[in-house]
């Protein structure tokens, strides 16, 4: 350093003293964001809850008629829990043709298999489960 700098940065603040003390606000503050982002995380993925332990899977759909397909499910959720699942019908053009929400009570088994008839405003040519959801 320059003879004399010390002294300007003694008057002026840019001390080491101070140097040390803004990295380690700089570092604390970077390990408190982290540790946020962490819980956030964790917290948003729904780690430990029952949402977390909610599969289900379309197994089937079977055309029956111009106004009518059946869509067949799997749900394993924990027992005594209500669910609600959303189930739809496309069309050649992958429009909703046909559209229901089936509401499974709480029972004691965590697999179930259902199956659901959709009534079309037009033919459908597939069936799908949209969603499934805690109730």
């Amino acid at each position: 350093m320059p003879a004399g700098s010390e002294a300007l940065a003694g008057r002026y603040g840019d001390t080491a003293r101070r140097r040390l003390t803004t990295r380690w606000l700089l570092v604390g503050l970077g390990g408190f964001i982290a540790i946020v982002m962490i819980a956030w995380a964790v917290w948003g993925s729904g780690l430990g809850s029952k949402a977390s332990n909610l599969q289900f899977t379309a197994t089937a759909s079977n055309t029956i008629d111009a106004q009518h397909i059946t869509v067949s499910f799997t749900v394993d959720a924990p027992a005594h829990t209500a669910i609600s699942c959303a189930v739809e019908a496309q069309n050649i053009g992958f429009t909703v043709v046909g559209y229901d929400v089936v509401h499974l009570k709480p029972t004691p088994k965590t697999h179930q298999v259902v199956t659901k008839s959709l009534i079309t405003y037009e033919p459908a040519v597939s069936g799908s489960l949209d969603k499934c959801w805690l109730t």
